[in-house]
This record gives structure tokens, C-alpha cells and sequence, in this order.
């Protein structure tokens, strides 16, 4: 399932905040890194537990971006 780029479901994993493009079972990924690049995204996760990929792009942190004087 593609989300709608208006309600991008945002996932904590790990301590690090991430939206959440896309979540395909398993039996329909054939090529994660083809799919990563076709969603403009940096990461995908596996999940065992729903047997998805979740497709993400990270969060940055806003105090890491603001430059310091």
C-alpha cells in the first residue's frame, strides 16, 4: 500500500522518527533497493512480524539543520 503524500504515517524505529511512503508484503517485493529509488526513499524496513517492507524516508532533526554562529 502507497500512502498518500498528505498523511504519511510517521513510525518511531529505533529512537529515530521516519515517514512512511509505502508497506508491501513480501511476496510482492522482488528488487527493495529498485523500489527504495523508485520511492525517493533511504531506508526500508523489514518486518517480521506484518511479513512487509516498510518504505521510509527519514526525519531529520530540525536543531541538526539550523545553522550555529
Amino acid at each position: 500500500m502507497r500512502y498518500s503524500s498528505f498523511n504519511y504515517p510517521i513510525q518511531r524505529i529505533n529512537d529515530k522518527l521516519y515517514q512512511v511512503i509505502a508497506e508491501y508484503s513480501f511476496e510482492v517485493v522482488k528488487d527493495v533497493n529498485g523500489i527504495k529509488e523508485w520511492l525517493e526513499c533511504d531506508v526500508a524496513f523489514k518486518s517480521n512480524h506484518t511479513n512487509t517492507y516498510l518504505f521510509c524516508r527519514t526525519i531529520e532533526d530540525i536543531e541538526s539543520e539550523i545553522p550555529t554562529t
